[in-house]
């Protein structure tokens, strides 16, 4: 459990670290800040978020995020191992298991994400590499809901069960 404490205070922390890297970010042409940029439908639309943001500010949010997904994956990835220790029946401990690696696939999908818009942003962009980062987003931002909802259903779950059981 403390490994899943420290885990969770090291993505809290980055979570604050992006938001203050987000706020030279936000702009008419990106109002979700890198996310607008993760989202880009087009090549042109990156370029237009390239052309008010500058291409500097958005590679640094980026190469910081690699950093983050370190942090979220493995708060993500032990929360999931802690609650699928939990569980006696092998049946949930297979779901466990899958959402246990779902957490991994969120990180590989965000460093995908995050390449793809280096590429663009080195200006080697296309709207091939525009595509690539919006399809790898969305994915992983779905992923990482459906993450997220396990950990607290499952969580909620335990403790409901815990406390009949006392």
């Amino acid at each position: 459990m403390k490994k899943v404490i420290i885990a969770g205070i090291a993505t809290i922390i980055m979570i604050i670290v992006m938001q203050i890297l987000s706020k030279g970010i936000v702009t008419d042409y990106s109002p979700m800040g890198i996310v607008s940029f993760e989202l880009a439908k087009t090549f042109r639309d990156a370029s237009a978020i390239i052309m008010a943001v500058g291409a500097k500010p958005l590679q640094i949010n980026v190469s910081v995020d690699f950093l983050f997904i370190i942090t979220y994956c493995i708060f993500l990835y032990l929360c999931c191992k802690a609650i699928m220790n939990n569980f006696r029946s092998s049946g949930l401990k297979t779901i466990g298991l899958i959402f246990l690696e779902l957490s991994v696939l969120v990180g590989v999908l965000d460093l995908v994400e995050n390449i793809a818009m280096l590429i663009t942003l080195g200006g080697y962009g296309s709207e091939i590499s525009v595509t690539i980062a919006r399809i790898a987003a969305i994915i992983k931002f779905s992923l990482a809901a459906l993450v997220i909802l396990y950990i607290i259903i499952a969580s909620l779950f335990i403790i409901y069960f815990s406390k009949k059981k006392a």
